[in-house]
This record gives C-alpha cells, sequence and structure tokens, in this order.
C-alpha cells in the first residue's frame, strides 16, 4: 500500500467496518495490502473476508460496478464467493480515514479450499484444464451481461499502469518505445462481443482455490473491459513467474503442456479465433509492462529490497528487448 494511504489507516477503522457487517473484527487476520486492505473476519464462527478500498484505488461507483458483476456471474452459476451485504441492505459501507478520506468496505463469503502451488502434487493437468474451463465459462456468461449504466468498469486503456512516464522522471527511451509499440499493436486488435467484454483481468492461482476438483476464484478487484485473450496470458504469466522461482528450467516446455489442457478446458465452455489465441504473447508483454509500472508506483526501488530491485531490472530487461517472459505458439493448442 501507498505510504499515504498507510498514514491514514487504523486497525479502529476496521472495527468500524465490521460493525456494518455485524462480523468480529477485533483481531482480524491480514490476508493482504497491496492494493486494498484484506481481512479474514468471523461471524458466528464462520469465516468472511472484508476488504476495505480507498477512494485513490476505486471509486464507489468501480467497486459497485464490480459488485453487481459478481452477483450476475453468481446467478448464471458461477463458483464464486458471494457478496454480503450490510446490515442496511448495503453492498457497499463507508468508514473515514484519518484525514477523511473515504474507504468503501464491503464483504464476501470466504472460498472453499485452497490456493494451489506450483509445488503441489495435484497441480497436474486435470487442474490446468479446470483452470481453463473455469475462465471459458466466465466468458461465455459475460457476454450476456448488461450493467446498470451508473455501475462502469474501466476500459482497458484507462488504466493508469499503461504510462511509465506517471511514476519514472527518467524513463529508458527503450522502454518508452516498447510501450508505444504495445499501445499500437492493442489498439489495432479488433473488438467484438466474442473477444472481447468484462473480464476478471487476474486469475493466476493466488486468486481461486481448488476445492472437491472445482475452482473458485475471487479477487475481482482489478476487472475491467478487455480482450479475453488477456484472461488466458495472465495464468500463464504467472505460472511460469512462479515456476522461475522455483528453479524450473524447462519453462518453455512447461508453458506448452499447462497451455495445451488449459485452452481444451477453455474451450468446452467458450471459443476464440485463432488470431486471438496469436495475440497472447503481445498479452504477456503488457503484463510485464503493467507490472513493471506497478513496482515503481508502489517501491521506492532505489533503497529497499535488493530482489526486488533485480525482479524489476529483469523486466524492464524483457520489455526493452521486446521478449514476452516465456516463448508461446499457438500451434501447440490445436
Amino acid at each position: 500500500m501507498e505510504a499515504s494511504v498507510e498514514r491514514i489507516f487504523s486497525n479502529e477503522l476496521v472495527g468500524m467496518a465490521g460493525h456494518f457487517f455485524q462480523v468480529s473484527s477485533g483481531s482480524p487476520v491480514k490476508l493482504g495490502d497491496a492494493e486494498n486492505y484484506v481481512f479474514e473476519v468471523y461471524r458466528n464462527g464462520t469465516p468472511y473476508i472484508l476488504r476495505m478500498t480507498h477512494q485513490s484505488h476505486r471509486t464507489k461507483g468501480q467497486v459497485l460496478a464490480e459488485l453487481k458483476w459478481i452477483e450476475h456471474l453468481q446467478n448464471n452459476g458461477s463458483e464464486i464467493p458471494k457478496v454480503i451485504p450490510s446490515t442496511g441492505n448495503n453492498l457497499v459501507e463507508i468508514v473515514k480515514g484519518l484525514d477523511g478520506t473515504d474507504f468503501y468496505c464491503c464483504l464476501f463469503e470466504k472460498a472453499p479450499g485452497v490456493r494451489m502451488k506450483v509445488t503441489d502434487e495435484n497441480f497436474d493437468e486435470h487442474l490446468f484444464f479446470e483452470w481453463g474451463r473455469t475462465i471459458g465459462q466466465l466468458h461465455k456468461k459475460t457476454k450476456s451481461y448488461k450493467p446498470e449504466t451508473e455501475y462502469k468498469r474501466l476500459d482497458w486503456h484507462e488504466e493508469e499502469l499503461l504510462n511509465a512516464e506517471l511514476y519514472q522522471s527518467d524513463v529508458p527511451e527503450q522502454v518508452k518505445h516498447q510501450q508505444e509499440l504495445i499501445m499500437k499493436k492493442l489498439n489495432a486488435l479488433p473488438v467484438h462481443q466474442d473477444n472481447f467484454g468484462l473480464i476478471h483481468s487476474d486469475i493466476h492461482n493466488g486468486n481461486f482455490h481448488f476445492h472437491e476438483g472445482k475452482i473458485h476464484v475471487f479477487d475481482f478487484d482489478d476487472c475491467s473491459y478487455h480482450w479475453f485473450a488477456s484472461d488466458l496470458a495472465i495464468p500463464l504469466y504467472y505460472l511460469i513467474w512462479s515456476l522461475e522461482r522455483e528453479g524450473v528450467k524447462e519453462l518453455d516446455e512447461y508453458a506448452a503442456k499447462f497451455m495445451r489442457e488449459f485452452i481444451k478446458g477453455y474451450e468446452t465452455e467458450n471459443k476464440l479465433e485463432r488470431a486471438d489465441y496469436e495475440a497472447i504473447p503481445l498479452f504477456l508483454k503488457l503484463r510485464d509492462l503493467t507490472l513493471y509500472n506497478f513496482f515503481h508506483k508502489k517501491y521506492d526501488l532505489n533503497s529497499g529490497d535488493s530482489q526486488l530491485y533485480k525482479t524489476v531490472q529483469k523486466i524492464e530487461r524483457r520489455i526493452m528487448e521486446s521478449r514476452p517472459i516465456v516463448h508461446f505458439d499457438a500451434n501447440v493448442i490445436h
């Protein structure tokens, strides 16, 4: 979380938020604080997820747009933790930070099951297939979604992390050049109902639980109007990221194995044109760019974690060389 938000946050605010939803927040378990404050809280012994979003990250309307979309997906059979209204029957409640600014608070069921790690024994073809099938189902269901006009998520090009110059005063010229190329190629892609819509945008293995053979997706905070192919690139991107950290060497081969099963599962629910699959490397490059800018936004890279600095330098080299995190050939999936 940015230091400016940290300074105005306190545990008392968690208690105030919990009161709206009748959950005990006396000793909440913090699960995350990168872009939102996320806590595990309890009501009558049942765990729930309390999320608190500062107004600098999302507007109230954007949060409501996310929650309304989640409800649409749930009502159409998707395995997604429910949004729990407050005692006032509101999906979003507001508490004030120490400076008077707003935190938007909402409550979710906790997804059943467990997170899957790349080192787990059952991190295998069955999981890859189900992962793809789940995303395919979300894409199929989002095609019928007609949001209320006052609730609108951002379009992909409104994402602030597309511009490196917002977070660095001395962006390398080659990074700026590659950023322009990525944007130019994205703007040239076709847009229609069968390849573009409201998507999750972040379904890596840290954002779902696996339970009794099914995937339960959560953390829809990054949902936006985007190409469906982007939702296919993100799992591959973070899979390779995790495998690199585990010292796996044959990353291209693993990527091909993963994508074969993943797309098989996806196509049981939704099919894309070959050109959409061929765009996946472009979306891998896009994730490098947005992650690069995220790290520059959130952290002082000149005085801090040397490992993080090395990670960002590695991403920067890939961007400058116009090289995705892993090789992907659409021929491997058909």
